[in-house]
């Protein structure tokens, strides 16, 4: 017995992935993260705000990236400032609003440039408190919003 069968398959990109990519798949991956964690009531909040952090800071640079921004999202002025990375996507076209949230101004004081969400050191060498941290159910549904509009974008 013989047939044949004819086909379309999507086309399959075999390529090395990007940079860009990178940021994509690792915002991707912790956004998973942040989802199960803010629903928790057992974990200090923290623990979700510093993932939570990265995660912005991956969807941001992802979308900056595509948009040719390679070295700007390098620079120390910028790399671990979220709302620096925020006001950047915005002037590139990325549909938020002008000025970043709450959530994302308390992730960005905990994120850095001290990286109070990862060390209880203060500008001058003293201990401090860890920082506040937003509320995590409604931080996690705008920050999978966020990357799911970066997502969206950046495939177009």
């Amino acid at each position: 017995m013989n047939f044949s069968l004819k086909a379309k398959l999507p086309l399959v990109r075999l390529g090395k992935p990007t940079e860009g990519d990178g940021y994509v798949i690792v915002a991707r991956d912790l956004l998973q993260g942040v989802e199960t964690l803010s629903t928790l009531q057992n974990i200090p909040p923290r623990s979700c705000a510093l993932i939570a952090a990265h995660a912005l800071e991956c969807a941001l640079k992802a979308f900056l990236w595509h948009k040719g921004k390679k070295t700007e999202i390098h620079k120390p002025k910028v790399r671990h400032d979220l709302i620096a990375l925020w006001t950047m996507a915005y002037k590139e076209g990325l549909s938020i609003s002008a000025e970043p949230p709450d959530w994302c101004r308390i992730l960005s004081e905990g994120h850095g440039p001290n990286y109070y969400f990862r060390y209880q050191e203060g500008e001058k060498g003293e201990i401090v408190h860890g920082g506040s941290t937003p509320a995590m159910i409604p931080m996690a549904a705008e920050l999978k919003k966020l990357f799911e509009l970066v997502d969206r974008t950046v495939k177009s």
